[in-house]
């Protein structure tokens, strides 16, 4: 995670493909099941981080592969 983030910044996660990340709880349950990509966007609505969950990385994966 980047220096510029508050101390006091709750975390709450969104993916940027979908709505994933209400259930998850930290920076480190989200590494631990896959998440990529996480960066600090407190200017969002409904929530403090942007990131890009298993699911749509896996997709994203087979997109580029099948571009290739």
């Amino acid at each position: 995670m980047c220096a510029e983030i508050p101390s006091d910044a709750v975390f709450s996660l969104v993916c940027e493909e979908c709505d994933a990340g209400s259930n998850v709880l930290s920076h480190e349950q989200a590494i631990a099941e896959g998440w990529t990509h996480i960066i600090y966007a407190p200017d969002l609505p409904m929530a403090n981080f942007l990131g890009l969950c298993p699911d749509c990385k896996q997709e994203e994966d087979a997109r580029e592969s099948a571009r290739q």
